[in-house]
């Protein structure tokens, strides 16, 4: 909602911009759809960071960094040309395959996908199990997801340059798996899971979960504890949930859900690990 929206800036750097978004009321415009399709009427400047060359996709030995100025589609193509060699780059062109249609891809960037922080993103509960970091532009300040999904209303004032995501090794996949109306919808219980193959004793997992809680959150415990035992069904036991308990569904209903998506996904990443 545009309501009060009354005037656009777009700084040709990353000093003013930064400068601009310490005044109250400011929201940062990476393509502007995040701030036109949320409820924030009380914006009335927006900070076009369109100039300030955020488009980028960096590689590195061991991460890729992806700019918040890209558009989600061109994140999904960055990460589906890795994908081979990175699979675990690629689950996130899957991921952003699954939650937004072609058209919206080509509309919405990294940044608007950031700021919207939407509880039921595949895309977001994926990013949590793998672990991505964001970095700020004009200071050397990172953020893991989970601090960047907790933080209050204030995330209007820090201006995001990528989210880097470690490469993994090729014999890696990710698997998600949710339920929800209908297959086109968000979940009302999601699942995203990531197995990489170490050797033939030893394994990594890593797990989250969206529907669960007032954000999508890690399950570390069940994660680890899958890794050293080998045992799906007392992995599942340590999952730690406080789901809501509304409309969509009773906290009983997301619980029990939780379990069911979360052994779908976590033998599917590991059966495709394996292969």
């Amino acid at each position: 909602m545009l309501l009060n929206l009354r005037t656009i800036h777009r700084p040709d750097t990353i000093a003013d911009a930064v400068a601009l978004l310490q005044q109250p009321n400011t929201y940062p415009l990476y393509g502007g759809a995040a701030l036109q399709r949320s409820p924030r009427p009380e914006v009335e400047i927006g900070i076009d960071v369109s100039q300030l060359a955020l488009d980028y996709v960096h590689d590195s030995q061991n991460s890729v960094r992806l700019g918040a100025m890209l558009t989600l589609e061109q994140v999904r193509d960055a990460c589906m040309e890795r994908a081979a060699q990175h699979p675990k780059i690629g689950g996130i062109a899957a991921a952003l395959a699954a939650d937004f249609p072609e058209t919206l891809r080509h509309t919405l960037r990294l940044g608007d996908l950031l700021m919207e922080r939407d509880p039921q993103s595949l895309t977001i509960t994926l990013l949590v199990a793998l672990g991505a970091i964001l970095k700020r532009v004009d200071v050397d300040m990172h953020f893991t997801m989970m601090t960047w999904l907790g933080m209050n209303q204030d995330i209007a004032s820090h201006l995001i340059a990528h989210a880097r995501i470690t490469r993994g090794p090729q014999r890696a996949a990710v698997a998600f798996e949710k339920v929800a109306r209908t297959p086109a919808d968000a979940p009302i219980v999601g699942a995203a899971a990531y197995t990489e193959v170490l050797d033939a004793q030893s394994r990594y997992t890593a797990l989250a979960l969206c529907g669960v809680a007032d954000t999508p959150i890690p399950q570390p415990l069940a994660a680890q504890y899958l890794d050293e035992t080998g045992d799906l069904d007392g992995a599942l036991d340590r999952l730690r949930l406080d789901p809501p308990d509304d409309h969509w569904g009773s906290r009983e209903y997301r619980a029990e859900m939780a379990r069911v998506v979360s052994r779908r996904a976590l033998q599917r990443a590991s059966e495709q690990a394996e292969g």
